[in-house]
């Protein structure tokens, strides 16, 4: 059985207002679908403002979103489990597996405000990842998910007030075990 193709006669408005958004998010997805980068969902925009664009880069899929006018950022599986929200990832933890796999200094001070540039190095992290890195991927996805539970439970527990000192060290052993999982195997480098 086919699947139709998306219809894309909106996608230049969802560009148009993606950018408003996310401007890293936007150029990345021009970048992608000038590059050649099969259009593989397409819709929108629905109630309550809801898009969403997925490309498909050799054997990866990556996800631009807008729903009630925030960008959902930039997010990545496999294709094959493309239809599977379990396995998409954020493309930005994508990028710190990348930078340390390939010595690439940028730092990660604070999980919550890592500024990755997707514009700069979006295209080339998706080329390592297609590359056959996604369990690199899938170990930063980890560590950063056991960060934001411990976050969350620390808010909890303050009653979304958590002392300074507190907060601080939550996110230094966040980023301590993000570094981690993304320092690479032997083997996996490049």
């Amino acid at each position: 059985m086919n699947t139709p193709l998306p219809d894309t006669a909106n996608l230049p408005r969802f560009l148009d207002h993606l950018q408003a958004r996310d401007t890293d998010a936007a150029l990345l997805a021009r970048q992608l679908l000038d590059a050649g980068a099969a259009v593989i969902v397409f819709w929108g925009p629905q109630q309550m403002d809801v898009w969403e664009l997925r490309v498909q880069v050799g054997d990866t899929m990556v996800r631009f979103g807008v729903e009630r006018g925030y960008s959902d950022g930039v997010l990545i599986a496999p294709a094959s489990d493309s239809s599977d929200w379990s396995r998409l990832v954020p493309l930005r933890l994508a990028v710190i597996a990348w930078a340390r796999a390939n010595n690439v200094p940028l730092p990660l001070d604070d999980p919550d405000e890592f500024d990755p540039g997707l514009t700069v190095h979006g295209r080339a992290v998706l080329d390592w990842v297609d590359g056959g890195h996604f369990p690199q991927v899938e170990r930063v996805r980890l560590a950063w998910a056991e960060y934001r539970r411990q976050l969350r439970e620390l808010r909890s527990g303050t009653l979304g007030r958590p002392d300074e000192s507190d907060l601080r060290a939550v996110k230094a052993a966040g980023v301590a075990a993000i570094e981690a999982a993304a320092a690479p195997l032997a083997g996996t480098e490049r």
